[in-house]
């Protein structure tokens, strides 16, 4: 009997995995047809399960449950894909130390790095191949970014969606000091002199212009600067690029009136923009446009979104790419299922659709088609800026490296000591520079 080729999702009617209606054969998990020796007809899939990671910025379950599991389920009626969270017990080291990793992993790009070192994702060519899967379905930015991550042609994950940049306002608080609203396009330097109008006490309450969140994060990705240099395989953050994103940074905490109430959590601006309600602008992953429009009923004041601002010498560039994508482990049982899982649910207009509709992302598919149902779920938002969203675009990310964390997390730490008025601008950056290298070479070691 001769096989029907499996074809990509966004191009058949009929099931991937079980084609009876078709005339197909439902494969086994080697590949090959099988039919009821008594009857002669194909033979019904037999069910499995399978496990799906959430790690770093995952679906939570309840949206899992709805946008992934439910049509999942329709599909492949035999297969049942359950969630695993990630926590006490089920953290990467610890499943993959166990060989418990589950067969699917849901994480953003930048931490398939966690899973590299661990040896845990495998390589997706051979089976796109074989499932004809083209990569030039998926929007450009985001595949190249992913193929990024391997160092001789190899695709670690498939984009499930790709994340946008936007900044939220309080109209009230700009109303309160007649000041204009932000706009489309702005610049930083455009929105720092914008913050520094709103950023008042008045009543009591200390209204504060600017807060992003993770504040050292958005300002390197909007030029996309490396933590690395590749070449030699150490920590490099004294450059002018970095110089620019310490300085940058300072001057917009060191507005009057709008310095953080406490340093140490400067990076959590995008929950103090919802929770304290005085702060005027946040830009931040958007995400948080689709909390904005849960929480309305509850926020009491009125918001609305633009652009994300820019800098200067790169004018319509948010910040680098970003993605949640799906990984396959390579200690999945079910490999060819798993797989056909993950081709489904980052290819079929019907998934992507409606996690557009979510706006939070944006479909990973390359259709602007799907763009037209962008936000559905929330009435709310077609009274909002949102076409002002998408005027900027994503740059492509820096070379990720293994290493990078660590750099991070020194440089927040002498960002810290910047803003105290402890270092200067060239001694911050040298002592995170200095830090991270013997961290990295201990590691090493």
């Amino acid at each position: 009997m001769v096989k029907k080729p499996i074809l990509i999702a966004l191009s058949v009617s009929c099931s991937l995995m079980f084609l009876s209606a078709c005339g197909g054969t439902a494969p086994t998990s080697s590949g090959t047809d099988s039919k009821d020796k008594s009857t002669g007809k194909p033979e019904e899939a037999k069910p499995i399960t399978l496990q799906a990671y959430a790690y770093s910025g995952a679906l939570v379950k309840e949206d899992f449950d709805k946008y992934i599991a439910a049509p999942l389920k329709q599909k492949y009626p035999h297969i049942t894909l359950e969630y695993v969270a990630s926590g006490k017990g089920t953290s990467p080291n610890e499943l993959a130390t166990a060989g418990t990793m589950p067969d699917i992993i849901m994480t953003g790009m930048r931490q398939l790095l966690v899973f590299q070192e661990l040896d845990v994702p495998a390589d997706l060519t051979g089976l796109m191949k074989t499932n004809r899967l083209d990569r030039s379905l998926y929007r450009k930015e985001a595949i190249d970014a992913i193929a990024d991550y391997g160092s001789k042609g190899e695709l670690y994950a498939l984009p499930l969606y790709v994340n946008f940049y936007a900044m939220l306002y309080n109209k009230d608080i700009f109303d309160r000091f007649s000041v204009e609203y932000p706009k489309d396009q702005m610049t930083w330097d455009e929105v720092k002199s914008l913050a520094a109008k709103v950023s008042k006490v008045q009543d009591g309450i200390t209204y504060k212009g600017l807060q992003p969140a993770d504040i050292i994060d958005v300002f390197a990705g909007g030029l996309s600067l490396s933590y690395m240099d590749e070449q030699n395989k150490k920590a490099k953050v004294t450059t002018d690029g970095w110089k620019k994103v310490f300085e940058i940074a300072k001057e917009i905490n060191s507005i009057p009136g709008n310095e953080p109430k406490d340093p140490k959590n400067i990076w959590k601006g995008s929950d103090d923009f919802f929770k304290d309600k005085n702060i005027a602008m946040m830009p931040y992953f958007g995400t948080r446009v689709q909390k904005a429009a849960q929480l309305n009923d509850e926020l009491g004041f009125n918001w609305d979104v633009v652009s994300f601002p820019s800098f200067k010498d790169s004018p319509g560039k948010s910040s680098e790419v970003d993605a949640q994508v799906l990984a396959l482990s390579k200690t999945s049982k079910h490999p060819d299922e798993a797989f056909k899982v993950i081709q489904y649910l980052t290819s079929s207009e019907e998934v992507q659709g409606n996690l557009a509709k979510m706006g939070r992302a944006l479909p990973a598919l390359n259709n602007e088609n799907l763009m037209k149902s962008f936000g559905a779920d929330y009435p709310l938002l077609k009274t909002k800026n949102i076409n002002g969203i998408f005027k900027t675009t994503p740059r492509q990310p820096h070379k990720a490296s293994q290493y990078d964390d660590i750099v991070r997390k020194w440089l927040k730490n002498s960002f810290l000591d910047h803003l105290s008025g402890k270092y200067d601008v060239n001694t911050a950056l040298k002592t995170a520079e200095e830090g991270a290298a013997k961290e990295i070479e201990s590691m090493k070691k």
